[in-house]
């Protein structure tokens, strides 16, 4: 069993909190900017809560994190994570092939010497990420989404055990073996920010399916 501080990608133990394990690289080429639609209005905007079931369908943010974010959500997403630097909505939630969306500003990243600070350059943090020795990373690209460009890249775990792969305030988000993670990072006016999409190998494709609709809709604000 994990460290109560654990964030597990991909796994609902301990916290309950389940990382992102991405297998290929979703077709995401951006997000869509915040328009004059007012289903995307601050007015219609939901707060994301904990919820036992699925929240409706709709567009949400956690106010706490920073830059302002929205997503679209289709009635299938359970809210998982709520942290001011790291949230997430999962389908299959307990499962082994649970599939999560996560957003997180990260303090460090692993790579590997251990847990070293965040640089603030997208192409940066991938590098640091492909030093880590639990880690294989399967492909990378530039990555759009609302607007921002960065640097993707999918990231599996066949170690046999837990790897450490970013750190946020609550404490190391980690994969577990078996499971893969898509990972995009973007420069922000508040540094880092993370967007990933984890799932298990096994039904990699699934996953990436899944998430894509929301990763499609994902606004970042300034």
């Amino acid at each position: 069993m994990a460290a109560a501080i654990m964030l597990l990608a991909g796994c609902d133990r301990s916290t309950g909190l389940s990382g992102v394990r991405p297998g290929a690289s979703p077709t995401v080429s951006a997000g869509v900017p915040m328009s004059n639609d007012p289903s995307t209005s601050p007015a219609h905007v939901l707060e994301l809560a904990a919820s036992p079931a699925p929240l409706p369908a709709g567009t949400y943010t956690h106010a706490a994190f920073l830059p302002p974010t929205n997503l679209d959500l289709d009635g299938t997403w359970t809210s998982v994570a709520r942290f001011d630097d790291f949230f997430d909505v999962q389908q299959d939630v307990g499962s082994p092939d649970v599939v999560a969306v996560q957003l997180a500003r990260p303090s460090g990243l692993v790579g590997r010497a251990g847990i070293a600070p965040a640089p603030a350059d997208p192409g940066a943090a991938i590098e640091l990420i492909r030093t880590n020795p639990g880690l294989a990373i399967i492909e990378e690209s530039e990555s759009r989404i609302s607007g921002l460009v960065g640097r993707q890249a999918t990231v599996e775990n066949s170690s046999g055990a837990f790897v450490g792969v970013l750190t946020v305030a609550p404490g190391t988000v980690s994969i577990d073996t078996g499971r893969r993670l898509w990972m995009a990072f973007f420069a922000t006016p508040h540094g880092l920010v993370g967007v990933l999409v984890g799932g298990s190998v096994a039904t990699w494709d699934h996953a990436l399916a899944v998430a894509e609709p929301v990763l499609e809709s994902i606004r970042i604000g300034p």
